[in-house]
């Protein structure tokens, strides 16, 4: 897969989780910490949680699974990374999330920006045995901003159901 597509395919991801976040922030206003914190159910992650988890998402992946380092922001992906549990202690604000996931993001799109056809074609070892190439990385965590954008649209839609909010 080209780099071009790559890209549009995370840019349009990107812009849907943005554009519902800035979204959620108009309406809520003054309740934003309580929106972002709010669970929809006994053990079920809150919109904070969901946020920073695409960022530390890409953190992970774009250091750990793809370059083969270390993650650069490690409390991020310790509290918001994939095995983690969302708190109700760590909720964010809506500037340190957008501030998390334009930092990791822009980092992994620059990682696509600068990748040679051999980059993208370089395997990576997952858990469960599992290899992958670092362009079906990219079009897996293209994926997965998609599905955690779902789950912050169903939050904030079950949110204004049990608040009243039209």
């Amino acid at each position: 897969m080209d780099k071009a597509t790559l890209l549009a395919g995370l840019e349009f991801s990107r812009a849907r989780l943005l554009g519902l976040l800035d979204g959620i922030e108009k309406t809520a206003g003054a309740d934003i910490g309580r929106v972002l914190a709010w669970r929809p159910g006994p053990g079920r992650a809150h919109i904070g949680w969901q946020a920073m988890h695409c960022a530390a998402t890409h953190d992970r992946y774009i250091n750990v699974r793809i370059k083969g380092g270390q993650e650069t922001d490690p409390e991020l992906v310790k509290n918001f990374a994939g095995g983690s549990t969302p708190s109700d202690i760590l909720v964010p604000t809506m500037p340190q999330i957008r501030e998390a996931m334009q930092k990791h993001y822009t980092a992994f799109k620059q990682y696509i920006e600068s990748a040679t056809a051999d980059d993208l074609a370089k395997q990576s070892d997952f858990p469960n045995n599992v290899k992958r190439t670092a362009a079906e990385s990219i079009v897996l965590l293209t994926w997965h901003e998609g599905h955690h954008q779902g789950q912050i649209h169903l939050t904030w839609n079950m949110y204004k159901a049990a608040h009243g909010i039209v």
